[in-house]
């Protein structure tokens, strides 16, 4: 029975990806390898990834975590053991059951679950023993499942997958990809079809825009103020935050004092206004939030002579970061009489040749966080040193113990009491400054409706209510 189900759904998609039935193309620079959740690197393979696979839990519009595959689960008192058990009758669209074997192998792939032991209890149970407790680990569970032998075995680009949507066809031209084409037969949505047309620059993906060849496209920056038929659909991308990170290894840049001055000289609104909305703090836009606390520290009085004291900041040679750092570099020079210089560095080598050697004074930069308060890869002592991303070198013990406690506690309402700890910390030692959270612009034709608000945390999240999308008809 599973293999005639499987049949039909396979002929139907192949109906599905050559008729013309109401579609989404959406353009896209670059040139995707895989699209198997451990395989998946850049932006598009992502986002592929995230439309074709389930995990054992997800996030929702809300930004909530709620289970996926998940039917129930349990964890033990000492908080070591998780019992997972998941939904039945769930299938691959090769029309094989998942079970528990999938889970494990996905666990044995998956570097964020290498330390965890697995074990499976019957077909559809698997048992997780962590070493130490861990308090974000459900959050951890969200990782795309994938089918035993996935990695060895599928075509990364047409992979067996188990989500809604499904890549039906890959088209060619040599060896540049033209298309890949999701399509999906749950009636829930009115567009069945989703086309990510291949462009190889920017330029040629507006011209397609302009010429009408797709339905929308993504952009870093407001780009297209002349496409009248499409809207800017911006959302904030909260996964990524971009600050001024102070070096504390130099010894001129620890002095806490002329941390906070430099930080009381930004009017950071009026700097980002048109970049992203303002990061609040380490744990920022979360209900782990400290809201007593505010990071913006600008005062339009305050001023000071620093003898024209030399202070350098790098980023990455990209417009609107180097733009952004002239402007700060203009405030510290008027505001407090420093010397500042802007170094431009390349973006490709940005992170081997200084981050990683540590090799700058202020570093104007962004850095992914998770959804879980959880902070301490980020801001603990034990990962100041490279290859490690505690970039500033920021020590605290203090600060260490709340990280410590914060991921050690399962109780939200405990765990509150430490990370709000934490951020008072920050707060007071000023290791960084924080900036925004980038604004994407997701440019999609007036045809196009239904896009509504959603807690958009990555890239990919634009599509979190794709079954809400309609296609206007103009005939």
């Amino acid at each position: 029975m599973n293999i005639l189900r499987n049949f039909f759904f396979y002929i139907q998609s192949l109906i599905l990806a050559v008729l013309p039935t109401p579609s989404y193309i959406e353009g896209v620079v670059g040139q995707p390898q895989s699209f198997i959740p451990t395989q998946a690197s850049d932006t598009i393979e992502r986002t592929v990834s995230s439309l074709i696979y389930r995990g054992i839990f997800k996030y929702d519009i809300y930004g909530a975590l709620v289970p996926d595959l998940a039917d129930t689960w349990t964890i033990s008192e000492d908080g070591l053991v998780y019992t997972i058990k998941i939904k039945d009758n769930q299938y691959w669209n090769n029309g094989k059951k998942i079970t528990s074997d999938d889970l494990i192998y996905t666990s044995f792939k998956t570097p964020e679950l290498a330390y965890v032991s697995t074990d499976k209890i019957d077909d559809l149970t698997v048992r997780y023993t962590l070493p130490n407790k861990y308090a974000p680990f459900l959050s951890l569970l969200v990782v795309k499942v994938m089918p035993v032998n996935s990695e060895e075995k599928d075509n990364p680009l047409i992979p067996i997958s188990s989500s809604d949507f499904r890549v039906s066809t890959v088209e060619k031209t040599g060896s540049f990809i033209e298309k890949v084409t999701l399509v999906t037969t749950n009636k829930d949505y009115a567009i069945k079809k989703i086309v990510f047309r291949f462009y190889p620059n920017e330029e040629e993906l507006k011209t397609a825009a302009k010429l009408g060849e797709i339905d929308g496209f993504i952009s870093e920056n407001a780009c297209c103020d002349d496409l009248k038929n499409y809207e800017d659909h911006k959302y904030p991308v909260q996964g990524v935050y971009y600050s001024l990170y102070f070096n504390l290894r130099n010894e001129k840049l620890d002095d806490v004092e002329l941390r906070r001055k430099m930080q009381m000289v930004l009017p950071i609104e009026d700097l980002i206004f048109d970049k992203g909305i303002p990061v609040q703090g380490p744990i920022s836009r979360s209900d782990f939030t400290n809201k007593n606390l505010n990071f913006d520290k600008y005062d339009q009085d305050f001023s000071d002579d620093l003898e024209e004291m030399y202070i350098e900041i790098k980023v990455p040679d990209e417009k609107v970061h180097v733009n952004l750092a002239k402007e700060i570099s203009e405030i510290w020079e008027d505001k407090l009489n420093l010397d500042v210089d802007v170094k431009k560095e390349d973006p490709e080598t940005f992170v081997q040749n200084v981050i990683e050697p540590r090799d700058f004074e202020v570093l104007l930069y962004g850095q992914e966080v998770g959804r879980d308060p959880d902070r301490y890869v980020l801001w603990h002592s034990t990962q100041k040193d490279s290859p490690n991303l505690n970039i500033s070198g920021f020590e605290q013990i203090r600060a260490d113990r709340a990280l410590e406690e914060g991921r050690n506690e399962l109780d939200n309402e405990k765990r509150i009491i430490h990370y709000n700890e934490f951020q008072k910390i920050i707060d007071e030692q000023v290791p960084a400054i924080f900036l925004y959270h980038p604004y994407v612009h997701h440019y999609v034709s007036k045809y196009i409706t239904g896009i509504g608000q959603k807690y958009t945390f990555t890239y990919w999240d634009r599509f979190l209510d794709f079954y809400n999308w309609k296609e206007i008809n103009t005939n």
